[in-house]
This record gives structure tokens, sequence and C-alpha cells, in this order.
């Protein structure tokens, strides 16, 4: 019993992240040489389906969407989810179509959003310094990781960023570019 015991206790050690996963985290992966990854927004992962549809088979049905963009863009808000997506198609068709749409941006805002690093939304800037420390403020924006655009000019783009307001995290940003340039 006492070995069974001590092979379970080593088990919880050496696995910590299964042990942690929480359906309301985030997660992303930056890169010092091309396009970070959204992996995961809860249970939303736009690596594997970045489309509409697997959107709302996360989060249900959305309380709002519009049409932008001459149907190039639709923006899509859950807000009991406290999630929001901008969806993309540069092709033909509508991004407001589930099958069509892919996620482009997102912004969660809800307060049981947390970061895979354990930043949530509500924490202090002080919190989210200690978690991020190469974190860089960009206007009210904290970018949190970051990757390169290699559309163009190279440059450094917010795979993840956080919304600072009154000294608090409000909210996450996410770079998915599913729908592509």
């Amino acid at each position: 019993m006492r070995r069974v015991i001590l092979l379970l206790a080593t088990m919880a050690l050496a696995f910590p992240a299964a042990a942690q996963a929480r359906p309301d985290t985030i997660e992303v992966r930056g890169s010092s040489s091309g396009f970070g990854r959204v992996l995961a927004i809860g249970d939303f992962k736009p690596q594997r389906d970045p489309t509409y549809g697997a959107a709302v088979a996360v989060f249900g049905e959305p309380a709002s969407e519009r049409s932008r963009f001459m149907g190039h863009g639709c923006t899509v808000n859950w807000p009991g989810s406290g999630v929001r997506i901008v969806f993309a198609n540069f092709g033909t068709g509508s991004a407001c179509d589930r099958d069509l749409g892919r996620s482009q941006n997102a912004r969660a805002y809800g307060e049981q959003w947390r970061t895979k690093r354990g930043l949530k939304v509500g924490a202090r800037l002080r919190r989210l310094r200690n978690l991020y420390p190469r974190a860089r403020r960009h206007g009210r924006s904290w970018w949190l990781v970051t990757a390169v655009s290699l559309i163009g000019e190279e440059r450094p783009y917010p795979v993840l960023a956080a919304t600072v307001r009154g000294g608090r995290v409000r909210s996450f940003t996410l770079s998915i570019g599913a729908a592509g340039d």
C-alpha cells in the first residue's frame, strides 16, 4: 500500500500540467523566427479546427453575429463564455458561414479566463509582470507572448496580449490568423 501511495505521489509531481488542466485556459506558442500559434481557448482548438462551426460546438449558439468588411469578416460574441472571435474568409463565401469562417483573432474577457502560466482576468499588473517578466507594454496592452510576422517586412506581433486598465488585467487578445493573409 505504501508503494502505491508513493507511486501516485511521484506521478502527480511528474505530470502537474495534466492535473491542472482547465477548460478555461488559454494556451499559445510564440516564435522568434515565424508565426506563433493559438493552441487553445478553453476547449476551442483553432490549430485543429479554426472554423466558426467548431467554436459554436464549444461555446454554443452566440448572442450576436455581425458581418463586416463586405462579408469577409464576422464578429461573433459569446458573453456567457466571455469570448468574442472575429472570423474571416478571404475567398468565396461569407465569413459568417459556419463552415467557411476561419478564426482570425479573439478576445477573452470573462473572469474565468487564465493563461497557461496562471494569469487571470482581474489579476493585478504586478502578477502579470511576475508571470511574464519579458512582457512589454504597448499602450494599454502588454504583449505577453510574441512571434514574428513573415508577411511583408518581418516584425514582431503579439500572439497573446493582456489589456490592463486601473492596474488590472481586463482581457486577453489572441492573434490566430487561421484565414491567412
